[in-house]
């Protein structure tokens, strides 16, 4: 195998654990928002049902009842959990790239007699 080859899978790495690094992070904001999120919604359970409710519109605070707060917080919460499950599935299929990657490298560096740099 031949060294661009092998540049060429270290290169691949590389971007790789660079997207992996930048979904993680993705990841990590979307259990925040979930968590915030989850804590308003019951904060909101509790309230009474004839309760004045106030939602930030840009500079504006605006009144809202409280069923539909409740629906909108339930909504984001349904679509946060699916960008979480969705994360989760990129992250995976990355890292087993990224397995395949080390393991093609392992094996080119093999037949090569290079050390394989270690990640």
């Amino acid at each position: 195998m031949s060294q661009e080859k092998i540049s060429e899978i270290i290169k691949d790495i590389s971007a790789l654990k660079t997207s992996c690094e930048k979904l993680n992070s993705q990841l990590d904001e979307l259990i925040t928002q979930k968590v915030e999120n989850e804590m308003l919604l019951e904060e909101v359970k509790v309230l009474e049902d004839d309760s004045v409710l106030h939602k930030l519109v840009g500079l504006v605070l605006v009144k809202e009842e409280k069923s539909k707060c409740y629906d909108t917080i339930s909504r984001r919460l349904q679509y946060i959990t699916g960008e979480i499950e969705n994360r989760k599935k990129v992250i995976t299929n990355s890292e087993e790239k990224l397995r395949k990657l080390f393991s093609d490298l392992e094996a080119h560096a093999g037949q090569r007699k290079i050390p394989v740099p270690q990640a």
